[in-house]
């Protein structure tokens, strides 16, 4: 039996900034679904950082600016500059079918430089859903409420599937207010 998730929704939350807030720190998104063998696997998430915020954090951790990162400079940058937005669940909040999938872990974290200074992470949200043969709805939304990170709007190119034949999506992105 051919299983298939019909309904595949992406929301990116753009809620309205109040007068006295603003970011500091932006970031373009891209996003990987991933499917294996009727199991939705996770997101693989990839954040390209703007000038300022990925020059002071190359400043500190690749300080000859060699535009390289070795492992040991991966794994300062993981715990002294990603780690810590785990208590804000990665700016990340996930519904399957309408219910909040509230507890998920991050693995696979790399950090790269592209065109020689913009700050890139990669990293994978495992989540292991069954994909079932009638309807499904997962809903991805991308925000920090504090409004010190601010995410450029997702769009439908940014998003791709890798998937076997064992399952088709359809998938919509949609801008919403919080």
């Amino acid at each position: 039996m051919k299983r298939r998730l019909l309904v595949f929704s992406l929301l990116f939350v753009m809620g309205s900034i109040p007068l006295s807030a603003h970011p500091h720190v932006f970031i373009s998104n891209r996003m990987t679904l991933v499917f294996d063998k009727g199991i939705f696997q996770g997101i693989s998430f990839q954040w390209t950082f703007d000038d300022m915020f990925s020059s002071m954090i190359l400043s500190d951790y690749d300080p000859k600016h060699s535009g390289q990162l070795d492992a040991a400079q991966i794994k300062a940058i993981k715990e002294g500059a990603f780690d810590n937005i785990s208590s804000y669940h990665y700016f990340v909040a996930f519904w399957i079918n309408k219910k909040a999938f509230a507890h998920f872990q991050v693995n696979q974290f790399s950090a790269s430089v592209a065109d020689g200074k913009s700050l890139v992470y990669s990293f994978f949200v495992p989540l292991k859903v069954s994909v079932q043969p009638a309807e499904q709805t997962v809903l991805v939304t991308i925000y920090d409420d504090s409004y010190y990170v601010a995410f450029d709007l997702l769009h439908a190119d940014e998003v791709t599937v890798q998937a076997g034949d064992d399952v088709s999506c359809i998938l919509s992105v949609q801008k919403t207010r919080v």
